[in-house]
């Protein structure tokens, strides 16, 4: 059977809602003003992000369809609605680091078209001062004092235009406060139902077929195939025309008490659906796309014969 894999960066856990207005802009950035700490929304470079949480609309589930969200975030949504609610978890601005762009390949160049393939987004709390970039080590987490949660978003379409196709997000819980493992498995279970496969490294998989409809449990191999969709570790994904949407969770036992979580990791994917866009539909746009760049650019004037 046909199918394709994709490496990227790193890896990117679990609270789980909805939020409401229209596809937001990308926001504006600017220097830090002369004694200006850090606040709000920041890039991994030190620039401060202009954020209007406002007007952030993540279309509703279709009634009767699979659960296919994390904390509220569908895939198939613009890339830049998906920033926005990464950096406004509950609606309002959160200190965050987003990291896109010019990172080690966090976009592509596709026949001369550059498009942003890659965001990373780390809340939490900024420390006091912004220290200079440590070029050889791009983790958002490590400009923040503490995190809250860290979304790794992969995206796909035309420049301005990119979709979301697969997310990762880790929630780690601070030293003191980590809560049993049995807690977070079973608001797991309660939001996605009963695992279809669970793992060697106590992974839960949730797995549905291109139809929507859940993988039987007597097809292991369907299964075994399915749940490699995305990696729960890293940003591997693997696209492919006979496994749907794909859910796989792992909560990491804190250091020292294996009852209790230090991590939660939540990764999700539909295999079909990118299958489908990359594949079919990506060509022609991508072709669309270069022809309206010649035609603005008065390429069409005819030639001389």
């Amino acid at each position: 059977m046909p199918h394709a894999t994709k490496f990227l960066v790193a890896a990117a856990a679990l609270s789980l809602a909805g939020c409401g207005g229209g596809d937001p802009k990308p926001s504006e950035t600017r220097d830090l003003a002369a004694g200006e700490g850090p606040s709000g929304a920041m890039t991994y470079y030190g620039k401060k992000i202009e954020v209007d949480c406002g007007g952030t609309m993540i279309p509703p589930r279709p009634e009767g369809s699979a659960v296919d969200d994390l904390r509220g975030l569908r895939l198939g949504i613009p890339l830049d609605t998906a920033v926005r609610f990464a950096q406004c978890p509950d609606g309002k601005e959160a200190d965050s680091i987003l990291l896109e762009g010019d990172g080690p390949q966090l976009s592509r160049d596709q026949a001369g078209l550059k498009i942003r393939s890659f965001v990373r987004v780390a809340t939490g709390q900024h420390k006091a001062r912004w220290n200079s970039t440590d070029v050889l080590n791009y983790d958002p987490r490590n400009r923040l004092e503490q995190v809250d949660a860290e979304w790794s978003l992969y995206a796909d379409g035309m420049p301005g235009q990119e979709k979301l196709y697969a997310l990762w997000l880790t929630q780690p819980f601070q030293k003191g406060g980590e809560p049993t493992i049995a807690s977070q498995q079973a608001a797991l279970e309660q939001k996605y139902g009963k695992p279809s496969l669970t793992g060697d490294r106590g992974e839960m998989f949730w797995l549905r077929g291109p139809d929507g409809k859940p993988l039987p449990e007597f097809d292991r191999e369907k299964l075994r195939e399915c749940s490699s969709g995305i990696s729960i570790y890293g940003t591997q994904m693997n696209w492919r025309p006979d496994c749907g949407l794909t859910i796989v969770a792992m909560i990491e036992p804190a250091y020292g008490n294996p009852q209790l979580a230090q991590a939660v990791r939540v990764a999700m994917i539909d295999a079909a659906a990118y299958y489908d866009y990359e594949v079919n539909r990506f060509p022609q746009e991508r072709d669309a796309y270069r022809a309206s760049q010649a035609a603005d650019a008065g390429a069409n004037q005819g030639g001389k014969f």
